[in-house]
C-alpha cells in the first residue's frame, strides 16, 4: 500500500526562509515583506522576525522518524517571547478560537488574514486578538484552533499564495501567552491542517493531535509532544489504519487510551450506503480496532463521560450512530433532526445530544441545532426543532466548563461570531462578534493561573479530564436519585 506521507514533496523555500537571503527575494516578495513589517509596527499583525536561523539547523533538530514517515516538516522557528497578550489574573477562564477570511460563499467583508481571538468565558468580552501576515495572499481560512493541554501553545493552519504563484499550506504554532509565532510547519504531501485537539494520556503525558485533510480526504495526522519542542511522537497514516481516513474530526476517549478516527470507502459509497467506520487507535501501541457501519461520511464524534458509548454523526446521511465501546459495534442510529450534521456535544447530565446543523455535503450554510433525547435515542419532541440560533455555516459546539452556567458555545463562520446558547431555555443568550470581522471555527476553553500555568478544559476533541469527572458525577447523582 502506498504511504500517503511520502508523496512528492513541496518546496520548503518559503518566503520566510528566503527573506534571510536578500538575493533570493524578488521585488514583489520584497514589497510584500516590507508591507507586512510596516503593518507589524501597529501591533495588529505579526510578520514574525523574518530573520530565522538556517533552515537546515532547525530541520535537523526537530525531525523525528515519525514526522519524516508522515511527511511533516519544520519550516522556521521564531523567538516567541515578549509582553503578555492579556492578564490571566483578570481573565482566568478564556475561550480561544480562530479568525480568518471566511468561506468562498461566505467571505468576511473586513478580514483576510488568519488569526487568534481570546474571549473571557465569563464576561464574553474579547480580551486579545492577533492576525498573522506571512507575506502571501491568504486563500483558505483557518478551520480549527487547538491549545496544548497546559495552555502554552496554540495551533492554527491556513493556505496562502505567494506573488511567485507558489501555494503554501502552513501550520502555525503560537505562543499563547504572547500570541507571537513560534514555529511554522508544512506537510510535504500538500495536506492542509484542519482541526486540532489536545489531551493528557493515560501515562500523564501531554499530547496534541494535528489533523490534516478536508472533506473525506483525511490524514495523515500527527501526535506531537508540546513539552518537547512540539516534536512528532506518532504519525497516523493509511498504513496504520488499514483504510482510507475520512473527515479529520479526531477525538480521544475519556480515559485517553484511544484516538477515534473516521474511515471512509469512497469507491463503495457511490453504490452502497453505510460504508464508513471508526478506527480506534491505541494511543500507547498504535494498534487499531475498526468499528464499521457509521454511515457514509462520519464527522462529529462525542463520548459519554463513563466511556461506555460514543456517538458519531454522518454528515451525508443526516443520521447519528451510537457505538458500544466495550463491544466495538454500532448499537443504534437515529435521525440527526437537522440536515448535514457536523459537530456533536452532550449536555451536563447526558440526557441531550446537541447536533450542529451545518448542512454538510449540501448547502453548507446551516444555522440550526438539533437535539436528540439520549434515553429514547431519537430527536427530542418536547420543544420545537430545529433550534434556530440565527447562525450560518456553524461547525462546532462546546459545552461551557461551568455546569452552573449551562451554556453551549457555537462557532458561526458565516456570521463571523461565536453564538452562546442557554441550554435551559434553548435560546441564544449572547453573540460575540469576531474582533476583526473574520470567521471562526473550532476552539478551546482554558483555565489559567496568575503565573500562566494553565489547563485546557474542553476543545475540538470534547471535554478534558476535569470536565469529564464533573459530568460523570452529575450523571451518577441523577441516576442514584431515580426510584
Amino acid at each position: 500500500m502506498k504511504r500517503i506521507g511520502l508523496l512528492a514533496p513541496v518546496g520548503l523555500a518559503l518566503a520566510l526562509v528566503a527573506a534571510a537571503c536578500t538575493s533570493a527575494v524578488s521585488q514583489e516578495d520584497h514589497d510584500a515583506l516590507k508591507t507586512q513589517l510596516e503593518a507589524a509596527k501597529s501591533g495588529v499583525v505579526q510578520a514574525g522576525n523574518l530573520q530565522p536561523a538556517p533552515a537546515e539547523k532547525q530541520l535537523t533538530g526537530w525531525d523525528t522518524p515519525e514526522s519524516m514517515r508522515g511527511g511533516l516538516r519544520l519550516v522556521v522557528t521564531y523567538d516567541s517571547s515578549g509582553p503578555d497578550a492579556w492578564d490571566p489574573k483578570a481573565h482566568p477562564l478564556v475561550y480561544l478560537t480562530s479568525e480568518g477570511m471566511g468561506y468562498n460563499h461566505r467571505p468576511s467583508k473586513t478580514n483576510k488574514l488568519p488569526g487568534v481571538q481570546v474571549i473571557d468565558a465569563t464576561t464574553k468580552e474579547v480580551v486579545a486578538s492577533k492576525l498573522y501576515d506571512l507575506g502571501g495572499e491568504p486563500t483558505m481560512t483557518p478551520h480549527g484552533l487547538g491549545v496544548s493541554p497546559d495552555g502554552k501553545w496554540s495551533y492554527i493552519g491556513f493556505t496562502d499564495k505567494l506573488p511567485s504563484g507558489e501555494n503554501r499550506q502552513l501550520t502555525l504554532v503560537i505562543n499563547t501567552r504572547t500570541l507571537k509565532l513560534d514555529k511554522v510547519l508544512t506537510h510535504q504531501g500538500g495536506q492542509r491542517l484542519h482541526h486540532v485537539m489536545g489531551f493528557t494520556d493515560a501515562q500523564g503525558r501531554d499530547r496534541v493531535v494535528l489533523e490534516y485533510g478536508f472533506g473525506a480526504n483525511g490524514g495523515p495526522h500527527f501526535m506531537v509532544d508540546p513539552k518537547d519542542n512540539n516534536k512528532v511522537v506518532r504519525a497516523i497514516t493509511v498504513e496504520d489504519t488499514g483504510y482510507k481516513m475520512g473527515h479529520p474530526f479526531l477525538t480521544v476517549d475519556p480515559a485517553a487510551k484511544f484516538l477515534y478516527v473516521s474511515l471512509v470507502a469512497p469507491a463503495w459509497r457511490d453504490e452502497l450506503h453505510n460504508t464508513g467506520g471508526i478506527a480506534k487507535v491505541n494511543v500507547e501501541t498504535g494498534a487499531v480496532t475498526v468499528v464499521p457501519y457509521t454511515g457514509d461520511h462520519p464527522i462529529g464524534i462525542a463520548h459519554t463521560a463513563d466511556g461506555q458509548y460514543t456517538y458519531v454523526a454522518d454528515g451525508h446521511g443526516s443520521l447519528v450512530y451510537k457505538i458500544d465501546n466495550k463491544e466495538n459495534k454500532v448499537v443504534g442510529n437515529t435521525s440527526a433532526g437537522i440536515a448535514g450534521p457536523y459537530g456533536l456535544a452532550l449536555n451536563w447530565d447526558e440526557s441531550e445530544l446537541w447536533v450542529v446543523g451545518k448542512g454538510e455535503g449540501s448547502h453548507n450554510t446551516g444555522g440550526v441545532l438539533g437535539v436528540i433525547d439520549t434515553k429514547t435515542f431519537r430527536p427530542a419532541n418536547t420543544f420545537n426543532q430545529p433550534v434556530n440560533i440565527g447562525g450560518a455555516v456553524i461547525d462546532h459546539a462546546f459545552l461551557h466548563p461551568d455546569p452552573n452556567v449551562n451554556e453551549l458555545w457555537v462557532s458561526s463562520a458565516g456570521t463571523w461570531e461565536t453564538i452562546v446558547v442557554d441550554l435551559n431555555t434553548k435560546a441564544v443568550k449572547a453573540r460575540i462578534p469576531s474582533p476583526n470581522g473574520g470567521d471562526t471555527h473550532s476552539g478551546a476553553f482554558v483555565r489559567y493561573n496568575p503565573d500562566w500555568t494553565g489547563e485546557v478544559l474542553a476543545d475540538h476533541g470534547g471535554p478534558h479530564t476535569a470536565m469529564y469527572k464533573v459530568r460523570q458525577g452529575i450523571v451518577a447523582k441523577l441516576a442514584a436519585a431515580r426510584p
